[in-house]
């Protein structure tokens, strides 16, 4: 209910500071973090000296890798209060861990020049330490009881597993006051990056989101929520009771997962909670991965309000510039406590070998993560389905007539018909259709590889495919395999009227049709509205004259062996580029044994090994 009243809001008339900030409120514990930001900028514009705001809405930045935003948000408060030491140390510390040490002294400078505050002499002397040595080189590693020493290999899966955003990684940092929070590091998370993160010489936090807004893995952050934390941090007994919670719920997470084929592995995060994470075979989209853990939580019951929750990623996709939340890696050193996070057991132990035990996890497949969305949605349909309806063996998605930009109450859903088993590769007119119009076969053949569709393309395909004779259950039938479409918007019977036109279709989705060859050329004598429908009536009626290019009546078989051709272009294609690529990497591959005087490499998934012919060529097997 939370979620539907923010989707609907419009706070921007709104004067009143107090209003935006309990929306702030609202959107943190939600995980809506362009809401959050957006309430808290209309906060300070209606009350410009409230200053924790400020505060608050650079801690929320510096989370999102914004760091030049974060301190404007500084600069904004000594504005406000030139003669407070901590405004300028707060900002400072923020340049020094960007690296900035040139301007971070100038404020230290500054603030002792207008605070006349003693401590700011040592953080100046610190700062001229840091500036002669590196700075990674004073981050003295935290008390490693359990020490970690990572093979090349495991490094190599470590990296893969928690791969995110190229280019740019996160560090941990802690304060004198015990603060902690990240700094983005503008530089990818290599093997050497990950090293010093297991061993504990820095903390790193991946930023999840690709340049593409595609994820590698799904992740749950439990954790003891914020009203909940100050009253049994300092009491044992309540502390243990709140991390049980914390474990049950994530229990309860890994067990749905593992009825439904997809491995979660928990992890201790190393302070009040614990992570839960999916490793994926193959990237799939941001907004996937999102309505994937929300689509999981729904069905577990027992979840109480004692576990805040959040999903990874938080986004569905980041604009330009930004980088979206981070999330911390695993088998590193929490800043604040000094304790290494762990991947535990059912039992709640750790496993012994952390690395050996990554190094045999198991990904989940992109049909496995789809699939738990679809039949979710399937299961919202039927239990929307009248019960005197559902005594049927058989019977109808419960759908609406589609109009242009608006789709009818559920409740005047009609009568539900007994539903026909139906195949689309048997369904001529459809066939026929995609052979003859690149844009909807373009359309179609993204939803089938991605599983979403947008409202353009949904459009488009409902008011062409939907005016054939089976145009409801073909309709229907794309609709099904997209995590995006809503149940209601299923199909109950075919359209009548006029089809979607040509050049309506090139208005709708040009990003698709200036990419294929939509130029198709009928007859202006038999009919002067262009639709993609043409091609079906010539089909049907033999009439050369309706669509010039393409011979008449053709038979069902005719149309699947296209298809099939095409397919196997397009294979043979794909297949040849990819044998470029393998013969490059293999020349890359054997410049590097020649200089390093080797024959075999050992590799995440298998022993790599070179064989040399008498004619001095080569070739490279890998033993999985």
């Amino acid at each position: 209910e939370a979620k539907s009243l923010a989707a609907q809001r419009d706070t921007k008339s709104i004067n009143d500071p107090k209003i935006h900030l309990m929306w702030a409120d609202l959107f943190e514990e939600l995980g809506f973090i362009e809401d959050l930001i957006i309430e808290l900028n209309l906060t300070i514009r209606g009350n410009p000296s409230y200053l924790p705001i400020y505060k608050r809405l650079a801690d929320v930045y510096l989370d999102q890798g914004s760091t030049d935003k974060a301190i404007h948000c500084y600069s904004s408060i000594i504005k406000y209060e030139p003669l407070k030491a901590n405004h300028y140390k707060g900002l400072a510390h923020i340049l020094e861990e960007s690296g900035d040490y040139e301007k971070a002294l100038k404020v230290y400078q500054l603030g002792y020049e207008k605070t006349k505050d003693e401590s700011f002499k040592h953080l100046i002397r610190s700062l001229d330490f840091l500036k002669k040595d590196n700075y990674e080189k004073q981050q003295e590693p935290v008390d490693t009881g359990n020490q970690i020493v990572p093979s090349q290999n495991n490094l190599v899966t470590f990296t893969s597993l928690f791969s995110g955003r190229e280019g740019v990684y996160a560090r941990q940092w802690l304060s004198p006051t015990g603060e902690t929070g990240y700094t983005p590091v503008k530089e990818p998370f290599i093997l050497k990056v990950a090293e010093n993160h297991i061993l504990g010489n820095l903390t790193a936090g991946i930023y999840q989101l690709r340049l593409d807004n595609t994820v590698n893995f799904i992740a749950f952050d439990l954790d003891i929520p914020k009203f909940i934390l100050n009253k049994v941090i300092a009491r044992q007994n309540l502390w243990k009771k709140a991390m049980e919670t914390i474990y049950d719920s994530a229990f309860k997470i890994a067990n749905l997962g593992a009825a439904n084929n997809i491995p979660i592995y928990m992890e201790d995060s190393g302070f009040k909670g614990m992570h839960c994470w999916i490793f994926l075979e193959v990237p799939i989209p941001a907004g996937v991965a999102k309505k994937f853990g929300d689509v999981l939580l729904a069905q577990i019951t027992g979840l109480t309000h004692e576990v805040s929750i959040e999903i990874f990623p938080k986004q569905t996709r980041v604009k330009e510039g930004g980088l979206g939340n981070l999330i911390k890696a695993p088998l590193g050193f929490h800043k604040k406590t000094g304790k290494r996070s762990l991947f535990i057991s059912q039992d709640g132990n750790p496993h012994k070998n952390q690395l050996e035990f990554l190094e045999s996890s198991t990904k989940a497949s992109r049909r496995s993560i789809y699939a738990m969305i679809q039949n979710f949605n399937a299961s919202s349909l039927s239990s929307s389905v009248p019960a005197t309806l559902k005594q049927s063996s058989k019977y109808e998605q419960v759908t609406v007539h589609i109009e242009e930009e608006s789709i009818q109450d559920e409740r005047s859903i009609r009568k539900l018909k007994e539903a026909k088993e139906y195949i689309s590769d048997n369904d001529t007119q459809l066939q026929y259709l995609l052979m003859k119009c690149p844009a909807i076969k373009a359309i179609i053949d993204k939803a089938n590889l991605e599983c979403s569709i947008t409202k353009e393309e949904r459009m488009v395909i409902i008011h062409s495919i939907g005016h054939l004779d089976n145009g409801a259950d073909a309709v229907n039938d794309i609709l099904q395999k997209c995590v995006n479409a809503d149940p209601l918007l299923f199909m109950k019977s075919k359209l009548r009227g006029n089809p979607v036109s040509c050049p309506r279709i090139r208005s709708r989705i040009p990003e698709i049709t200036s990419k294929t060859a939509c130029n198709c050329q009928f007859d202006p004598s038999i009919n002067l509205y262009p639709t993609p429908l043409l091609h079906v009536y010539a089909m049907k009626s033999g009439n050369q004259a309706v669509a010039k290019t393409t011979p008449t009546g053709m038979a069902a078989d005719s149309v699947h062996f296209h298809n099939i051709l095409d397919e196997y272009v397009k294979l043979k294609k794909q297949a040849r580029e990819v044998d470029i690529l393998i013969k490059k990497s293999e020349s890359q591959i054997n410049d590097f044994f020649e200089q390093a005087g080797i024959d075999s490499f050992s590799t995440s998934i298998g022993e790599l090994k070179r064989i040399k012919k008498e004619d001095e060529t080569y070739s490279f097997s890998l033993n999985i």
